[in-house]
C-alpha cells in the first residue's frame, strides 16, 4: 500500500475522500475498488459493507477527515442474521448486474470486431477486382454500403465501437472504410435521405482509388515528400477518376473521387476550388478523411490522439471546411472520441471504447485497475444513471506510466464500427475508423 494511504474509522468518512476498499471486487457495489466519494448515497453504502476501517488517500481527496471524537461514538446495534443476509444478497445482486453488464458489454465489442473484420475483407476485394471485375465488385461494395446504412436508417439508437487492432499492413483498406462509415455518419446526422447517405458511402469507399497507380515507396514514405514526389501524388485524383470511368462508376462518386482534396477555402488541390464549387459529398468525405489521415498518419509517431485530430481541425483548420459539417463531426464523435486516453472525475485513468451517436458526453470508458487483471478490464458506462463519473481531461499516450499504457493498449492505428441496437436494450455494437 502506498505510503500516503491512511487508514481511518468508517464514521470519519466525508464526501471529496478518495478511499480504496480493501476487498475484492465481488465483494461490494461500486464500480471500482478506488474512488471518490461523491455523495451520501455512497457513504451509506460503505457503511452497509460493515466495516471498522477504511483506507483513504489524502493526495486525491477534497479534504482532510475529520478529527477522531474524544469521546467513543455509541456502538451500533448488531445486524441480525435476517439483516445480515439481506446485505449480503443486495451486494450480490447489484454485482450480478453488473457482471451482467459487463459481458454484454464485451459481446457487442466482440460482434463489432468481427463486423469490421467482414467489412474489411470486402473493401480488399474490392481494390483487387476493381480492374478485373468491375461490375461485380461495384455491387460488392453496394451491399457494403446497404448494411452500413441500415445501422443509421433504423430506428435504434447508433453506437460507434474502438476496434482492437488488427494485424496485417493494409491501411489502405482500413482507411477507405473509415472514410465510409465515417461520412455515412456524417450523412444521416445531417438529415440526408436514404439514397444521399448510400451515395457518399460509396464515394468514401473509392475516394482513394487513384492511389493504385501511385508507387507504394511514395504511398508508405514516412518523411516529407520531395516536390516531384508531392506532384506525383496530388496527381491520384486524376487517375482514380480515370479508372472509375472505366469502371462504369455514377457521377456523384467520380465527383468526389475528383475533389476529395479541396478545401472551401480554395488552399486544396487539384484545382484550387472554393466555397459552393465543392458539393456537399464531397465536403462530407474531405472531412472524414481528413480526420482519419491526422489519426493514423502514414508515420505512427506523427499520429495525433482523436482528441487532437479533432481539436486541430476545429480551431486551426477549420476554414478549410464547411462549417456545418465540421460541427456534425464534432456533435457526432464528441469531444472525445474512441481511442482517446481520459482521467475520469474520480482519477481513473481509461481508454474511450464506443460513443453513443446520441450522448457524445457519456462513452464507455476502459478503466485501469490494478486490481483487476487486463483480460476482465471494467467497462464503464458513464450514460448509465446510475453513475455520477465524468471524464475530466483527456491525457496524451506518452505521459502514462508504462503498466497503465500496457493495461489499455492504446491503438496504433484508431479503427472504429458503427453498430446498433434496440433503444430498449442496454448496449449497442458499433464503428469503425481506419
Amino acid at each position: 500500500m502506498a505510503d500516503d494511504t491512511q487508514l481511518i474509522a468508517i464514521d470519519q468518512v466525508k464526501i471529496g475522500m478518495f478511499i480504496k476498499l480493501d476487498l475484492s471486487w465481488f465483494e461490494h457495489s461500486f464500480p471500482m475498488n478506488s474512488f471518490k466519494i461523491m455523495n451520501e448515497k455512497q457513504i451509506d453504502e460503505l457503511k452497509a459493507l460493515k466495516l471498522k476501517h477504511i483506507r483513504y488517500i489524502p493526495a486525491k481527496s477534497d479534504l482532510v477527515p475529520a478529527a477522531r471524537p474524544t469521546s467513543p461514538a455509541p456502538a451500533e446495534k448488531p445486524l441480525s442474521e435476517a439483516e445480515k443476509i439481506k446485505v449480503y444478497d443486495s451486494v450480490l445482486e447489484a454485482k450480478k448486474a453488473r457482471f451482467e453488464k459487463l459481458k454484454q458489454q464485451r459481446e457487442d465489442i466482440a460482434r463489432a470486431e468481427e463486423k469490421f473484420v467482414q467489412a474489411a475483407n470486402v473493401v480488399r476485394n474490392i481494390n483487387k477486382l476493381i480492374f478485373a471485375k468491375p461490375k461485380e465488385t461495384i455491387e460488392e461494395a453496394s451491399k457494403l454500403v446497404d448494411s452500413i446504412a441500415e445501422v443509421f436508417l433504423s430506428e435504434n439508437d447508433t453506437v460507434m465501437h474502438l476496434i482492437q487492432q488488427t494485424a496485417g499492413s493494409e491501411e489502405l483498406y482500413f482507411h477507405t472504410l473509415n472514410v465510409s462509415v465515417l461520412a455515412m455518419m456524417l450523412a444521416y446526422e445531417m438529415k440526408c435521405n436514404e439514397a444521399q447517405i448510400k451515395s457518399v458511402g460509396m464515394a468514401g469507399l473509392f475516394h482513394d482509388l487513384g492511389k493504385v497507380n501511385v508507387p507504394d515507396a511514395i504511398l508508405t514514405k514516412t518523411t516529407p515528400l520531395t516536390k516531384p514526389e508531392q506532384n506525383f501524388f496530388e496527381l491520384h485524383p486524376q487517375y482514380g477518376v480515370e479508372v472509375g470511368q472505366k469502371a462504369g462508376m455514377p457521377k456523384v462518386v467520380l465527383e468526389v473521387i475528383a475533389h476529395h482534396h479541396e478545401f472551401v477555402d480554395g488552399s486544396g488541390y487539384p484545382q484550387q476550388l472554393k466555397g459552393e464549387a465543392i458539393r456537399m459529398p464531397t465536403r462530407i468525405v474531405t472531412i472524414a478523411n481528413v480526420y482519419d489521415n491526422l489519426c493514423n498518419h502514414t508515420d505512427p509517431k506523427q499520429s495525433l490522439t482523436p482528441h487532437e485530430a479533432l481539436s486541430i481541425m476545429y480551431a486551426k483548420r477549420r476554414a478549410q471546411f464547411d462549417p456545418a459539417i465540421m460541427a456534425t463531426l464534432v456533435k457526432s464523435l464528441g469531444v472525445y472520441p474512441p481511442g482517446t486516453l481520459v482521467r475520469l472525475s474520480n482519477e481513473a485513468i481509461g481508454l474511450v471504447m464506443n460513443v453513443n451517436v446520441g450522448k457524445p458526453l457519456r462513452p464507455r470508458v476502459l478503466v485501469y485497475d490494478s486490481d483487476i487483471p487486463k483480460d476482465d478490464a471494467i467497462i464503464l458506462d458513464l450514460a448509465d444513471e446510475s453513475t455520477e463519473l465524468s471524464i475530466a481531461a483527456s491525457i496524451r499516450p506518452g505521459l502514462l506510466p508504462r503498466e497503465i499504457f500496457d493495461y489499455l493498449n492504446p491503438r496504433k492505428r484508431v479503427n472504429y464500427y458503427f453498430d446498433s441496437q434496440s433503444k430498449n436494450a442496454q448496449t449497442k455494437p458499433a464503428s469503425q475508423k481506419s
